[in-house]
């Protein structure tokens, strides 16, 4: 069950997060092979983002997390790819993109109830 949030400091038009979305769900499914039905996106919009100690005027940060773990070409394909799309559908310049990655152990993951 992967979580993507994208942290923008603008608004995103809803037409863009359709096709984010759709994006992010290929990325997760083609190289961490993680089902689009256990995906959650999420857009966190209109927030203050500081880079250099200066406000950053266009970009994003994007945190994954997902249960299990991503071998090192796994976690790099997928930073290509993020950078690729924010680029390509927002126009993000691939240097004021950031990516965390987080694995989580199934344990630590709750759900319906129980966990993973």
């Amino acid at each position: 069950m992967p979580i993507v949030n994208l942290i923008t400091k603008e608004k995103i038009a809803p037409e863009n997060k359709e096709v984010l979305k759709k994006e992010f769900a290929d990325v997760m499914y083609e190289v961490a092979g993680k089902s689009e039905n256990w995906l959650m996106v999420r857009f966190t919009e209109e927030e203050d983002i500081f880079f250099h100690g200066q406000p950053l005027e266009e970009g994003g940060i994007v945190e994954i997390k997902l249960v299990g773990k991503l071998q090192r070409g796994q976690k790099e394909e997928i930073s290509k790819r993020i950078c690729d799309v924010l680029n390509k559908v927002l126009g993000y310049r691939k240097d004021n993109i950031y990516i965390v990655i987080q694995e989580v152990e199934g344990q630590n993951w709750g759900y319906n109830g129980s966990t993973f």
